[in-house]
């Protein structure tokens, strides 16, 4: 003891002095009772202050209560529903702007969807505002009810407006003025203007080709052929307000204009019927002249779209007004939650400072009870501990003082007996002894257990294979606690879930089991981190779903975690199944614990020598999957080429052609087939028959077409669109003969098919009609941003396609410029000139009948090609049969030659 001890001492008497001069006057009173009536009178009186306590908390609470009730039932949901209905008038608004834009009839039904909540929100909000009419003076509601009163009125405003708009986007006259102005207005003048320029250029075609009418005739078409381009830029300029299509309008107005003129000056040349017809042109004209600038002026204005403009000058303004009202209804009730909120907590505070102050109170009394509690029970107790302590140390002549009549003093009768009989019980310390001795052999065994687990340890930090090393270590582990059941969970790679690497005994099965965090005992002891021993698996009420599929009961279970530093990466876990009579205690635990620590760090190594294997087999299997990728996209560019006409399909992945919405002019040479009566022929045929005869059929055409090279734009059912000259050209005349040689090698392929149809026991006496044109067309992609097509359009595809559709029943027609451009090495017939609809003027054509001086220069092939005959015999590949009746089919033909 230090010199200041004293000093500690006697202060410590002097603050307690007055505590024990009480309970020393309290002492005599409850040495007349037992112990049980001295432990009710102190816990009577605690629990008396427990219930002061509690009222006093109840009464400082009501308050607070109807306050925090009043929020959660009130000020909130109120805040909550000004703050939706925003967002559904939002949603209104954009439902509204969307079906401006696009006419996209889901934006319609949204926004029905968003006006029905938005009543609803409001509906909500307006009875929420009602129900706290009580406190308007302190929270201003007044100004909120207020505020929701002109919401009404302005979305009584705004209701109209939405069918309004849309109405007005579905009328395209109604909201388009310069469109309206065009069919309204200026159709019917083109129309006139049209229909007499017709007139005029008719009675011009029918007079002597003289200079003067020919020359005439010229400027009648030049008029024609810009007017007709005026109006296409006026359209498209109504229609899509590009400055493209204005500048289009306005350059053929010019050339319109010099054209005009040319021809009022020739009215002297005319006709007094074609002069009638140019007075009525020029009425028509001139009012129809007037007409642009208002489209213009229309199409420039804030009018151009009349629902946009009414969108934009009155239902958006009502919307932010709205949206205005609303925030400040949404602030005030914000503000009135903060006000009830603050309010509930200044009167549990005070509740609180009340319940401290009865708690110091009930605090004080506590330490006077325990104060006379010291006195009256544990004096006593503690004089009598030290005679037992005296006993202990061999002081058998030792004697309690019996000092009450309670428990106490029973004790110290009963205390003093015992002692007397201690000299009985030494036989009893011997055999104490000899459980000491027990108690030695066990911890030797425990001893002969780590030497075991040392070994283990050993043998496992030496092996770097990750499954070898797992297998090994839950077998030893199961062998030292004697055992043949137990597993070893891993987290796998995503780290959300156990996987079950090994097995041993039960457990051998479902090898790869997942489990979660805290599911089962092995996700147990990765959620803690801590051991886990369960004697009683079989009740235990966190026992995993797996469990029941086990071919055996499983009746005590332990595992402890496999550890990375701090992290848990494993777990190591033993069973016991019920035919053991062992149990796990608190030396197993610690022994497989240990185990586990050393196996933590061989499995540290192991995971070390896997991830350098690893990060060398990513490389391979990056290298292996860029290869692969490759041979991916190579597939994947062989398939899209089967959708692409190889030209076009070379031209876009070598980076010359863009796949872009472009066009452009240029001379092609346009072939077009179609299969004569396909529909009735066929009829007969059953679906799959006609899908495979058909396709056949395509293939080996395609296969002649490319062969050629030519660039196959469609397939339009039985028919075949393709053309020469772009992406890739060999010049223009050489594209036609190409185009020519291509289209009889089809005609000769065609009596192929005949054969192998027949002999496959399909009659289909199927014939080609062929068209061919040359001439300017227009080429490129055409569609929409995100699907397009590579096409031709243009007159001369159209001529094409009438030339086949004259064409005899397999014969090749062409029109005058492709004769022209191959007449040196295909010999063709001319034909009376043709009357094709949509063309003004009689088309020349010309029947195809061979290639001049074509001798195969096969042996035994007979080819001979003059005007009206064409004959080629291929001598080697008839049998006899058809032989006999190829020499039949000569000499009746003969004979009719004869006749």
């Amino acid at each position: 003891m230090t010199s200041e001890d004293p000093v500690i001492a006697k202060s410590h008497s002097v603050y307690l002095a007055p505590w024990q001069k009480l309970t020393q006057a309290v002492a005599p009173a409850l040495r007349k009772l037992n112990i049980g009536g001295k432990l009710t009178v102190g816990f009577g009186i605690l629990v008396a202050l427990m219930l002061l306590v509690v009222g006093l908390n109840y009464l400082g609470s009501i308050e607070a209560v109807l306050n925090i009730n009043r929020t959660t039932n009130l000020s909130a949901p109120s805040a909550v529903a000004s703050a939706r209905a925003q967002a559904n008038l939002l949603r209104m608004l954009g439902e509204v702007r969307g079906y401006l834009a696009l006419g996209d009839e889901s934006y319609r039904d949204g926004y029905r969807a968003a006006n029905e909540a938005f009543l609803s929100d409001m509906h909500e909000l307006d009875v929420l505002l009602r129900a706290k009419g009580e406190s308007v003076a302190i929270t201003g509601s007044s100004s909120a009810e207020l505020g929701m009163q002109e919401i009404a009125e302005q979305f009584s405003a705004w209701q109209p407006l939405p069918e309004q708009l849309f109405d007005l986007r579905d009328d395209q006259l109604r909201r388009e003025p310069a469109l309206k102005i065009l069919v309204m207005d200026a159709n019917p003048l083109i129309g006139n203007i049209v229909a007499s320029a017709k007139g005029v250029m008719l009675a011009q075609q029918n007079k002597e080709p003289s200079p003067a009418n020919t020359a005439l005739l010229v400027e009648l078409a030049s008029f024609q052929t810009s007017f007709y381009a005026m109006v296409a830029g006026l359209r498209g300029y109504v229609t899509t307000g590009r400055d493209s299509f204005k500048y289009e309008y306005e350059a053929n107005l010019t050339i319109n204009e010099t054209a005009w003129s040319d021809i009022a000056k020739s009215s002297t040349v005319l006709s007094r019927n074609q002069n009638a017809l140019i007075e009525k042109i020029t009425k028509s004209r001139a009012a129809f002249l007037e007409l642009p600038a208002r489209m213009f002026e229309a199409v420039e204005g804030e009018h151009a779209r009349e629902d946009l403009y009414l969108f934009r000058t009155q239902a958006v303004p009502i919307a932010e007004r709205m949206l205005a009202l609303l925030d400040k209804v949404a602030t005030q009730e914000q503000r009135r939650l903060q006000i009830d909120l603050g309010s509930g907590r200044d009167q549990l505070e005070g509740a609180q400072r009340i319940i401290l102050s009865v708690g110091a109170a009930a605090v004080l009394l506590g330490l006077l009870l325990g104060l006379i509690f010291r006195e009256s029970i544990a004096g006593p107790v503690q004089r009598l501990t030290n005679v037992a302590d005296r006993v202990r140390r061999g002081d058998l002549a030792a004697r309690a003082q019996i000092e009450s009549g309670d428990e106490i003093g029973t004790l110290a009768t009963t205390f003093n007996s015992m002692t007397v009989q201690l000299g009985a019980n030494l036989g009893d310390l011997e055999n104490r002894r000899k459980e000491q001795e027990n108690l030695a052999r066990r911890f030797r065994r425990q001893s002969d257990y780590l030497g075991a687990l040392h070994d283990t340890s050993l043998g496992l930090i030496a092996r770097l294979d990750l499954a070898e090393l797992l297998s090994d270590l839950t077998a030893r582990a199961a062998q030292l606690l004697g055992t043949e059941h137990g597993y070893v969970y891993l987290v796998d790679e995503s780290g959300e879930a156990l996987e079950r690497r090994v097995g041993v005994g039960v457990y051998t099965t479902h090898i790869g089991q997942k489990l979660s965090r805290s599911e089962g005992v092995a996700g147990a002891v990765w959620h803690t981190g801590e051991a886990l021993l369960i004697n009683d698996y079989q009740n235990w009420s966190g026992r995993a779903a797996a469990a029941a599929q086990l071919d055996v009961t499983i009746r005590a279970i332990m595992g402890v975690p496999l550890k990375s530093g701090e992290m848990v990466v494993g777990v190591l876990g033993i069973a016991y199944d019920d035919a053991s009579a062992l149990e796990f205690g608190e030396e197993e635990v610690e022994l497989l614990k240990r185990f586990g620590q050393l196996a933590s760090i061989a499995l540290e190594n192991a995971r070390l020598h896997m991830a350098t294997g690893a990060a060398k087999q990513l490389a391979e299997e990056a290298s292996k999957r860029v290869g692969e990728q490759n041979r991916m996209l190579e597939s994947l560019s062989s398939k899209l080429s089967k959708y692409l006409s190889p030209q076009v399909y070379a031209s876009i992945f070598s980076g010359r052609q863009n796949v872009e919405i472009s066009s452009k002019r240029k001379k092609l040479t346009v072939f077009f087939s179609d299969i004569a009566d396909f529909t009735s022929t066929t009829d007969k045929l059953e679906s799959e028959e006609l899908t495979g005869l058909l396709n056949h059929y395509l293939t080996e055409m395609t296969k002649i077409a490319l062969e050629h090279g030519a660039t196959v734009d469609k397939y339009i059912g039985d028919a075949i669109l393709a053309f020469f000259g772009d992406p890739e050209s060999k010049g223009t005349k050489e594209d036609a003969l190409a185009c020519v040689r291509m289209a009889i090698a089809m005609q000769r392929r065609m009596q192929g098919l005949h054969a192998e149809w027949a002999n496959a026991g399909a009659e289909l006496p199927f014939q080609l009609r062929m068209g061919i044109n040359t001439g300017y067309c227009t080429v490129g992609n055409f569609g929409s941003e995100d699907r397009m097509d590579y096409t031709i359009i243009g007159g001369e595809v159209n001529l094409a396609s009438r030339l086949q559709a004259h064409a005899d029943l397999g014969g090749i027609l062409l029109a005058h410029e492709t004769y022209a451009l191959v007449k040196d090495e295909i010999e063709a017939e001319e034909l009376p000139p043709l009357a094709i609809k949509g063309f003004s003027h009689l088309v020349p054509s010309y029947r195809v009948l061979g290639i001049r001086e074509d001798q195969p220069s096969g042996a035994g092939v007979v080819c001979h090609i003059q005007k009206g005959l064409r004959l080629e015999v291929d001598v080697a590949t008839l049998d006899s049969d058809s032989r006999a009746e190829a020499i039949k089919l000569l000499e009746e033909a003969i004979e009719t030659l004869r006749k």
